[in-house]
């Protein structure tokens, strides 16, 4: 009798574990209340950010703001085919927060990228189908036409107002396929 006393307590006992160990394991999956409420407040304050700067941003000279909510800065005025949504284009590009950090740029790594305008962001498609190629514009992006709410991998926030440099230097023909970027010297084989 004792001894089916000190298995069923055993039992109970390695239930109770596992029963914590399960809890704690899946409370580490999600965000805890108080990492949601921050999660919360960072897409607020990154929207509110975004909404400050584009009202300044747009009483500046040339700035132009859609319907969308997209401000469209011409640089310069290219004078080429204008793309379309089923095209492919090549491009130069900085992407940068509003406090001026890069986040990404063509520039610097010296190699354009070649995209189709489908799969681009909202805002990119909206200013692409608009920019004979030869332009060059600056792009405010609203959150709601960039990434939304979400992140965009560890860099990009919630939320945020992106804004993008973009030079349209060539539509690609359809079907034509498209230069394979520079080979990067420190990649050749060694002769001999």
């Amino acid at each position: 009798m004792l001894s089916l006393l000190r298995n069923v307590l055993f039992l109970a006992a390695l239930s109770l574990v596992r029963l914590v160990a399960l809890f704690l394991g899946a409370r580490s999956c999600g965000l805890t209340p108080e990492q949601a409420e921050e999660a919360r407040l960072l897409v607020e304050m990154n929207i509110e950010d975004g909404e400050a700067y584009r009202s300044r941003n747009g009483r500046r000279d040339g700035v132009v703001t859609l319907s969308s909510g997209l401000q469209v800065e011409m640089l310069a005025r290219g004078d080429g085919p204008v793309p379309t949504l089923e095209d492919r284009v090549v491009v130069h590009y900085r992407g940068l927060h509003l406090d001026g950090r890069v986040f990404d740029s063509s520039w610097r790594r010296a190699v354009p990228s070649v995209v189709a305008v489908r799969d681009t962001i909202p805002g990119w498609r909206e200013a692409l189908v608009h920019m004979p190629a030869g332009s060059r514009a600056r792009l405010v992006v609203p959150h709601w036409l960039a990434y939304g709410e979400g992140r965009a991998g560890a860099v990009i926030g919630p939320g945020e107002t992106l804004i993008f440099e973009v030079e349209l230097l060539e539509v690609l023909v359809p079907g034509e396929p498209e230069d394979p970027p520079p080979a990067d010297p420190m990649q050749q084989t060694v002769p001999g």
